[in-house]
């Protein structure tokens, strides 16, 4: 990998596959394995998971498991960092299954851990990517704040996934990397941002706008996801202590504005939302009867 820190510590790739375009994993898979010394693909049940097996069956380096059914993304993140912890390696780097990683990413990010090994900074939980949206060019922060990054493109220490117990799996979809890096860094683990990489990535339909000198993105998600939007964010809120009620109908109904206001699909998408904020204070009262009782 030609990197001093990334050849002292062992590195493995992660995948989960759902249905993906088989194209995708062609051109991923290859420049993958120039980087990093293991890929572990896990499917969640995918109807190609045939043709998955196929393309991946020449690499002796690729691991491909799979799960009977859909589980989710957080259960088959979890699959992707046991079987990385049974077998000797360090460092995860987390992608989609139509990630373009740069030629060069992991060397950099080897280059980002080793100026941060000198005592004086935080255990490095993440190192994560500049992205790009495949759409419009944009450049966007995969880091959203101090304690949130997206799980693609993210190099990810086995370590403090298992400090955290790792992925929600009851999040099934959406909110599973912002979970995660919330209470990664309430451990004590530090997000770091490699601005010297730059992944070209997208995100269902995503869009930029401009309003102002500001670029937000409407998102296009679909219903299914925005209900699992709606479900986890208060879900998530409440189980770190940062949770209000009126924060939380605030905050779904921003997103039913946006939604309004740019996206197709407007009546399914708002049935979705509402269904899915009843159902997250649906869990969070259950949560507190638990506690009460307990």
């Amino acid at each position: 990998m030609g990197d001093e820190e990334t050849s002292r510590v062992n590195i493995a790739a992660g995948i989960v596959t759902y249905n993906p375009d088989i194209e995708d994993i062609k051109a991923s898979v290859p420049r993958l394995m120039r980087q990093v010394q293991c890929v572990v693909v896990v499917d969640n049940g995918s109807d190609n998971v045939a043709q998955i097996e196929a393309e991946l069956a020449p690499y002796e380096r690729v691991v491909l498991l799979k799960n009977a059914g859909n589980l989710g993304v957080a259960a088959a993140l979890n699959r992707v960092f046991e079987w990385s912890r049974g077998h000797g390696y360090d460092w995860v780097l987390t992608l989609d299954d139509d990630s373009q990683i740069p030629e060069d990413m992991v060397e950099k990010y080897g280059s980002e851990l080793r100026g941060r090994m000198d005592g004086r900074h935080p255990r490095v939980g993440i190192v994560c990517p500049l992205l790009k949206n495949r759409r419009d060019g944009t450049v966007f922060h995969s880091k959203r704040s101090r304690d949130e990054c997206i799980t693609s493109g993210s190099l990810t220490s086995v370590a403090g996934w298992e400090a955290v117990h790792g992925f929600d799996e009851w999040l099934f979809i959406d909110g599973v990397d912002f979970d995660f890096s919330r209470r990664l860094v309430a451990a004590g683990y530090e997000l770091v941002e490699c601005s010297d990489v730059v992944m070209p990535h997208q995100i269902g339909e995503s869009r930029s706008i401009h309003v102002l000198g500001h670029h937000p993105i409407i998102w296009n998600h679909a219903a299914f996801r925005q209900y699992y939007i709606q479900r986890n964010n208060p879900y998530i809120d409440y189980k770190l202590g940062t949770y209000s009620y009126l924060g939380s109908l605030r905050r779904m109904l921003t997103d039913m504005l946006f939604v309004i206001v740019g996206e197709r699909d407007r009546p399914a998408k708002i049935r979705a939302m509402l269904r899915g904020w009843k159902d997250g204070q649906r869990k969070i009262r259950a949560m507190r009867g638990a506690k009460v009782r307990g």
